[in-house]
């Protein structure tokens, strides 16, 4: 009888992070063959179908007893944005009594929330930028008060987002009313609300935080520093793009700044209750960093920044995803204990 640790890798999705998704699951399967580990690429297309080792493709209602009857030690998930990192595979996958990788259910929800999230980490007293949201509603009933509260209140150029979409998918940079018209209409069929944020000048870094190692608390890695070269803003072509940005890792930043984007990042990582790992953005003006983001699943395919910053702590790639399947085993025993 095999004593290997069996994993369903979970990768695709609904999103549009689906091309992402399957590079990053692809490189967890390769991190987990071995004598330990038996992983099982199962793929979520984006009609919803989930496709397993076999052939079988299956909606979702008949994917729940195919996936129990494979006998699942854990669940690695690798699904970006919607569907994937925003609590609801997290949920399912708490009902059926399944191991996962990753933040928990109300975690997940709460970092794929921009604009809720926000507000959990400014009342910890980490700085973050101006910004307002609305739905379509707001902006349907008088988009005339929408565009002059921007004005007042957050000035040009400004950052239109979706709430609650990952990879930069749907982000502007409006540098008038105009163009912000237009950048709202864009991004509102994307999600059911926009945020506005300030848009400041300055580096953009992000930390890596890790959670998964043995005995051991939460720790911040190596910073990077990520300069576009073809785009204004760390977008969805500059960061999947090859030769797109220039990311240097470790940053090249003093020791107090490093330390205290660092800092940040590990306090962001349990305000928000995230495990395992997440990782947070930042730039860095004239005043010090203020905070954009967390990332509860973070790009993994070999070149991402998490493996880049794990690189540079001396932990390889394979051992960076044997690590988070082995924290997800321990908490399922801490849980059932």
């Amino acid at each position: 009888m095999s004593t290997k640790t069996t994993v369903a890798v979970l990768m695709g999705g609904m999103s549009s992070e689906h091309e992402v998704s399957l590079c990053s699951g692809q490189g967890v399967v390769q991190a987990l063959h071995g004598e330990h580990y038996a992983p099982l690429p199962v793929t979520i297309t984006r009609q919803g179908k989930w496709q397993f080792p076999g052939g079988a493709s299956l909606d979702l209602y008949d994917a729940i007893p195919h996936l129990r009857d494979m006998h699942i030690d854990c669940v690695f998930i690798a699904l970006h944005g919607a569907f994937g990192e925003d609590g609801r595979i997290q949920g399912l996958l708490d009902l059926l009594g399944l191991p996962y990788t990753g933040s928990g259910c109300a975690a997940s929800a709460l970092a794929m929330d921009k604009v809720r999230c926000k507000a959990v980490v400014q009342a910890e007293n980490i700085r973050i930028g101006a910004h307002l949201a609305f739905g379509p509603y707001t902006w349907q009933s008088d988009s005339e008060a929408v565009i002059e509260k921007v004005a007042q209140e957050i000035g040009y150029p400004c950052v239109v987002k979706p709430s609650c979409q990952g990879s930069s998918v749907g982000i502007f940079i409006p540098r008038d009313a105009e163009t912000l018209r237009n950048a709202v209409e864009a991004a509102l069929p994307l999600d059911d609300a926009v945020m506005i944020e300030q848009f400041i000048q300055g580096k953009e870094v992000t930390c890596a935080v890790l959670d998964a190692e043995p005995g051991l608390r939460a720790r911040a890695l190596p910073l990077t520093e990520i300069r576009p070269k073809t785009a204004a803003f760390f977008d969805y072509e500059a960061k999947y793009t090859p030769g797109a940005s220039e990311e240097i890792t470790p940053a090249a930043l003093d020791p107090d700044t490093t330390a205290q984007i660092q800092d940040m990042a590990v306090r962001v990582h349990h305000i928000v209750g995230c495990k395992g790992w997440s990782r947070s953005d930042f730039i860095i003006d004239s005043e010090g960093p203020v905070w954009l983001e967390v990332n509860t699943v973070p790009g993994l395919t070999q070149t991402s920044l998490f493996p880049q910053a794990c690189a540079a702590a001396g932990i390889s790639y394979v051992r960076m995803v044997r690590l988070f399947v082995d924290a997800a085993l321990r908490e399922n025993q801490r849980k059932a204990s």
